[in-house]
């Protein structure tokens, strides 16, 4: 959000970018470069504070496996994240003086994320003009199906599944059962939010659906050159890459500046920030570390939150100037978990990659990703075996084609033919000045279930099926029981 806040600024818009501070220690951490943007950090209570996660809450997810039942796991997933939503979220809906201000400065939209709903929903207890929902993933099953997007079963696999020619049965049915459970874990979410919002407002919130199907676009973090191609509806808008800074507009600090040429291979290693490397089981680090001492050629730049013991080619920082580390030509591999914002980056930075997808999303896009050759899928129960992770490392190092298909990848990406940037700057400035637009919301949003799948229709063509049928079964009875009468008249 701070990036898209910039664009706006950029472009000369007044910006006031509202920042919700729902984690302690993400509290001081700049989002925004343009100076002129009106910065606003929200803060918790105490309360919410005392039930505050800490960045350690997700380490169980390191040595998660898929749920056998997923429905069941989406039930418990979205039960968790809503926990995590509740405190910030009750006291913004509830904080009269927030709203006060808010109405004082008379917005002309609001662009709010619809991983978590409170941020719409405040904008609609408020009336605030021309909202703008804004999913930071690829494709949020439960909004996309409610704005009209047709399901993406056959067009985007599951976690687990394979895709395209060596997609089986097994797969297909893991397709059906792993897009439902997306779908109810974040349906049973904005449930949760929008049964707070209307007790706490009083009732004076629209559905989430409803604020979904009536705002002018759907932004979505996706982007058809690299994600995977699914079937869509024109008030849908792909703005994956906006984020993207230009790499002559990334330069490294003396210090990593000379990391980077201490050996003739760098290898880069970060499982992003929700995740940290410190919560790492004990035998998934030793694997790493094993790996990395049999590579003793090779530098490895190591995000990591806390001091160990490493071998001399391992280099370890609490912080890593990703995107300028990415745009530099001596590092020769990035080791990610697969979270959007990696792969989004590494993309456009045309780096070969090892994706070993934690949680969540990250398998989906890691599978993204790894379909343009540029990349490999690593499983995360594989990082014990360091001869696996050395042999997976060297045949990305030596093989010359990831390096030219991620090239590949990055030229297109850098000259696709509309720039996200614009793509969502103009529909912003649509947005605010046109508001809602009623064309542009499918009429089948109003249909229900029976006639959105055209079951009245094709109740008719059974009923009369069947009444052809009828017909002719009639039709040869009579028939045949009039030769009957004839040959015993013959017969008499």
């Amino acid at each position: 959000m701070g990036k898209i806040a910039d664009i706006l600024a950029d472009a000369g818009h007044n910006v006031t970018f509202l920042q919700p501070i729902l984690y302690e220690y993400y509290a001081h951490k700049k989002v925004t470069k343009n100076p002129s943007i009106e910065v606003v950090n929200f803060e918790m209570d105490e309360e919410g504070k005392a039930a505050a996660s800490d960045p350690s809450v997700f380490k169980i997810f390191w040595e998660a496996k898929g749920s056998k039942n997923p429905l069941s796991g989406a039930k418990v997933a979205s039960a968790k994240l809503y926990k995590e939503f509740e405190h910030i979220c009750r006291k913004m809906l509830t904080d009269k003086q927030l709203h006060q201000w808010i109405l004082s400065n008379n917005f002309d939209s609001h662009i709010s994320e619809a991983f978590d709903f409170c941020g719409l929903f405040l904008g609609d207890y408020l009336n605030l003009k021309s909202p703008i929902p804004m999913y930071s993933g690829v494709r949020c099953g439960a909004a996309s199906y409610a704005v009209g997007e047709p399901i993406p079963l056959n067009y985007l696999p599951a976690e687990g599944s394979k895709y395209g020619e060596e997609s089986t049965a097994f797969d297909r049915l893991n397709d059906i059962l792993g897009l439902a459970a997306y779908h109810f874990h974040f349906g049973l979410l904005f449930d949760k939010q929008y049964e707070q919002a209307m007790k706490l407002t009083g009732g004076n919130v629209r559905t989430w659906q409803e604020i979904l199907q009536r705002s002018t676009f759907f932004l979505t973090n996706s982007n058809p050159y690299l994600s995977f191609s699914t079937p869509t509806i024109s008030k849908v808008i792909q703005v994956g890459g906006c984020t993207i800074d230009s790499p002559k507009s990334t330069e490294l600090d003396a210090q990593f500046d000379k990391v980077m040429s201490l050996r003739e291979t760098t290898i880069l290693v970060s499982f992003g920030t929700v995740i940290q490397s410190s919560d790492m089981p004990a035998h998934f680090k030793r694997g790493l570390i094993d790996a990395f001492k049999m590579m003793p050629e090779t530098t490895f730049v190591w995000k990591y939150e806390e001091e160990i013991e490493v071998p001399d080619n391992v280099v370890l920082s609490k912080w890593v100037p990703q995107p300028a580390l990415l745009a530099d030509s001596r590092l020769d591999v990035f080791v990610t978990h697969g979270g959007l914002g990696s792969t989004m980056e590494v993309g456009y930075a045309g780096v070969p990659s090892v994706m070993i997808p934690i949680f969540s999303d990250q398998g989906v896009n890691a599978e993204m990703l790894s379909r343009h050759g540029g990349a490999v899928v690593y499983n995360k129960f594989d990082l014990p075996d360091s001869e696996k992770l050395v042999d997976t490392f060297k045949m990305m190092l030596n093989n010359t084609d990831y390096k030219r298909n991620a090239h590949r990848l990055a030229e297109m990406l850098h000259n696709q033919p509309m720039d996200p940037k614009q793509i969502l700057l103009k529909h912003c400035e649509f947005a605010a000045r046109f508001g809602q637009v009623d064309t542009l919301e499918p009429y089948a949003n109003k249909y229900n279930f029976i006639k959105f799948y055209c079951l009245d229709s094709l109740a008719l063509v059974v009923f009369g099926f069947l009444f052809v049928l009828f017909l002719i079964y009639h039709s040869l009875f009579v028939v045949v029981n009039r030769f009957s009468m004839c040959s015993k008249l013959k017969a008499e």
